[in-house]
Formats: structure tokens, C-alpha cells, sequence
């Protein structure tokens, strides 16, 4: 196995935090059957953590000796992020030799590309401060550090850099001189006025590298809003190491209080999101509790951060103060929200969501009307559009030239109103004729 660079290491001597025992509370428990679980998902879920205690020890030695099917587990754990955390976790364990070579060699070419996108974040870093453009990282390799203590323990495909509106301009320009090149294309407006665009970030790509920087503008989108803009931030952020480097990082509240946003605006899908927050609770015992549960307040977030603690609680047995719980609140509605979005993380992967299930879910994530109002507005523009604007099936339809395309927008709505209508028929037909 390829060594790990002691410069990307952070000393693991520092205490952690003393935690809670079992769940508080068991509301809406009553008559609850939780779906059986595969042995492969609760071996990825058991090693979804650095620190591995005698009951998870046990329980990843039981797991492994099973009857385990390793082609799935190790898609499901690319697919969750935790490839790395697979390996470094049972990589003493007798497992069958071609699967240990093969996730050996994953987690080192991981920890490779980790270590090729953290110099370039640096560079980047200091390409922007030469220029004059504040620039703050909050993902990717500084997360790693940050919360993980060693960059190649967590999987990451891209580099979060958040820059103020009024730079995001200039910044793009210069990553467009660096070589990178748009991977999405911008509209007029996004591209001259970025400060009138709704759009939270650029997408620009290096593919012969293969490093994706993703350029912020705002932490999150209008529709799941986290209004807090980097000259906000800028007073308090604090300085930790990356790679021998000193570099700006947001505060470990103001970070948590980010994740659980982040995690809620993507439904949870994915059990790297709870490892995050588990991780980065643990590694900073330190936590102002008090000042987290008071942005969360402020910002609207106390059921994103409820969401985020419940997760990362019930699923890897993160523990915090009981005070903590106490100064939640946490409604019935949430804690049965959590339990819906742990019994859909391991869902078979050809199950779809469609717009109305993520329309359903984020409503319950907000507490506040004006968010609520928000993100209606958000879904109705989407269904509008959905209703709208022609898709591959409508272009099946007919071959037009370019010049008459406006009538595909025609035939979208005579298809629909044949399929929906023919529906509505035969369903009624069935209802008559059951008579």
C-alpha cells in the first residue's frame, strides 16, 4: 500500500467528545418495521468513520466472514463516497486476495488524486490572492483535513471555491487562462452579470488532469438558501494547515451548520454526507454549541441541522450532549423524516425520484414560511418548464428544420394531451365496464 504523506496528516491525540447512549426518544416508533438490511450495506455503513470502536469492530469481523457479495459492496460504496473508509477499515481482515488488491489499489490512486487536486487547490488559492480576490475552500481537501485528519480517507471529485459575486467574473477568467475550460455553458446573462444570475456556481473542467473546480458565488442555491455571502464571513474565519500551507477555513459551526444544509438540499442520498457531519463533530470537541444552534435559528436551519444530527446519530452513533437534543426541539414530523431518508439510503439503484418526491421532501425540511414560499415557487417554475419545453420524445416525434423548431413546443403539448387524455379514457372505460 502506498504511504500517506505525515505533511496531509493531522496528530489524532486530541480528545474526543464524551457521548450519549441510546436514542433519547423513540417517537412514532410504534408499530415501525424497518426494512431488512443487505450484510453488504451494514458492512459500508460500519466502516463509514475513522474511529472504530470494540462493538464495530466485532460487528465488521462478523460481516466479513459472511457470505458477502464484494462486486456489490464495492459499488455501493463508490457510489456513497466511502471507498477509501472501506478499505483503510477492514484492510486487516482475511478477504478474499483480488478484492483486497483491488480496493488497495483504489484507495491509493484516491489518495494520488487527492494529493494532485490539494496542490492545485493551493495554487489556485494563491492565484486568486495575487489578484486580489478573496477565495475560501470549504469541501474537497480542506474538508478532508478538517474533519477527517488525513486528505485520503474521504472521496471527493471536485474543488469547492467560493469567491465573492462581484469576483466571480475575473476569477472564472482566470481559471479559463489556467487552461480550464466551461463545463457548463453560461448564458448571456450568467456570463457579463453574474451578480443578477440566480446561478450558484461555474463548472470549469481540466480533463486531461481530470479536476473539476466548482466556482461559487453563493453557498447554495435561491431555492435552499444559506444567506451567508463570503464578505459576511470573512471577519471570522480561521487559518488551519493544508499541505504544509496555511489557508482560510469557515469556523467548524458555521461548517456544520453548511453540511446539514447541504445534505438535506440532496435528500441525504448519500452516506458520505452523514459521515461528514459525524466526522467533523468528533474531530472538534471544542464545538460552540451554543453559537450553532443560534445560526441555525437565525438562518431558518434548525430542521437541515436536526436532519444532519439525527442521521449521522442513528446511523453511526454519533453522540453529542444531551442539552444539545434538549435545545432542538426536534418535531415528530423531522424525526420521521430522518427515519424516511435512512430507509430510502440503500434503495435499489434503479429506483428513479422524480420532481415530486424531492418537491414533497424539502417542504418538510423547511420551517420558515418565507422558505417555504421560496421553494414553491422554485417547483412550480419547474413543472412549468417540464410542461413546456420539449423533450427527446417530442423530438422523435418529427424530424423539422432548424427554422420551424418553435412548433416542437406545439407537438409537446398535443403528445401530452394525447397520452394524459387517452389515459383518463381508458381508465373510465375500465370503471364502466367493471360495473
Amino acid at each position: 500500500m502506498s504511504s500517506i504523506p505525515r505533511s496531509l496528516e493531522v496528530p489524532s491525540s486530541e480528545p474526543r467528545l464524551t457521548l450519549m447512549t441510546d436514542r433519547s426518544t423513540q417517537l412514532m416508533r410504534d408499530g415501525y418495521q424497518q426494512p431488512p438490511s443487505r450484510p453488504e450495506t451494514d458492512l459500508i455503513t460500519a466502516c463509514a468513520r475513522t474511529n472504530i470502536d470494540k462493538n464495530t469492530e466485532n460487528k465488521i469481523a462478523a460481516l466479513v466472514e459472511s457470505n458477502i457479495d464484494w462486486d456489490y459492496t464495492i459499488e455501493r460504496a463508490r457510489q456513497h463516497g466511502l471507498l477509501p473508509l472501506l478499505y483503510w477499515n477492514i484492510r486487516s481482515y482475511a478477504i478474499p486476495p483480488a478484492v483486497k488488491n483491488s480496493l488497495r489499489e483504489t484507495f491509493s490512486q484516491n489518495a494520488e488524486f487527492n494529493l494532485l487536486r490539494t496542490k492545485e487547490l493551493l495554487l489556485l488559492l494563491d492565484l486568486f490572492e495575487s489578484h486580489g480576490i478573496p477565495a475560501l475552500s470549504f469541501k474537497g481537501p480542506l474538508l478532508a483535513q478538517r474533519a477527517y485528519r488525513n486528505v485520503a480517507l474521504r472521496q471527493f471529485s471536485d474543488l469547492d471555491i467560493l469567491v465573492q459575486k462581484r469576483h466571480l467574473r475575473k476569477a472564472r477568467k482566470l481559471l479559463l487562462l489556467q487552461g480550464y475550460k466551461l463545463g457548463v455553458e453560461l448564458s448571456w446573462l450568467q456570463l457579463r452579470f453574474p451578480l443578477l444570475s440566480q446561478r450558484k456556481d461555474n463548472i470549469l473542467v481540466d480533463e486531461n488532469r481530470r479536476i473539476v473546480i466548482e466556482l461559487h458565488g453563493q453557498l447554495s442555491g435561491s431555492h435552499f438558501q444559506f444567506p451567508l455571502a463570503l464578505k459576511d464571513l470573512l471577519p471570522r474565519l480561521q487559518t488551519i494547515y493544508l499541505g504544509g500551507k496555511a489557508v482560510r477555513s469557515l469556523p467548524p459551526e458555521d461548517l456544520l451548520s453548511y453540511l446539514c444544509l447541504h445534505g438535506s438540499r440532496h435528500c441525504w442520498e448519500r452516506l458520505l454526507w452523514v459521515t461528514d457531519v459525524a466526522e467533523l463533530v468528533q474531530s472538534n470537541p471544542e464545538l460552540r454549541w451554543d453559537l450553532v444552534l443560534k445560526q441555525a435559528e437565525k438562518l431558518g436551519g434548525r430542521r437541515t441541522l436536526s436532519l444532519g444530527l439525527l442521521m449521522a446519530r442513528d446511523l453511526l452513533g454519533l453522540r453529542i450532549p444531551d442539552d444539545v437534543w434538549q435545545s432542538l426541539q426536534i418535531e415528530p414530523a423531522t424525526e420521521l423524516l430522518a427515519i424516511d431518508l435512512q430507509d430510502s439510503l440503500f434503495e435499489p439503484v434503479a429506483t428513479e425520484k422524480g420532481i415530486s418526491y424531492w418537491h414533497q421532501i424539502h417542504m418538510r425540511m423547511r420551517e420558515r414560511g418565507s422558505d417555504r414560499f421560496r421553494l414553491r415557487l422554485h417547483y412550480y417554475r419547474r413543472y412549468l418548464r417540464l410542461a413546456l419545453v420539449p423533450n427527446e420524445r417530442d423530438h422523435a416525434l418529427v424530424e423539422l428544420p432548424r427554422g420551424l423548431s418553435f412548433l416542437y413546443y406545439a407537438l409537446r403539448w398535443l403528445r401530452l394531451l394525447n397520452q394524459y387524455a387517452g389515459s383518463s379514457f381508458r381508465i373510465s372505460k375500465r370503471n364502466a365496464d367493471s360495473r
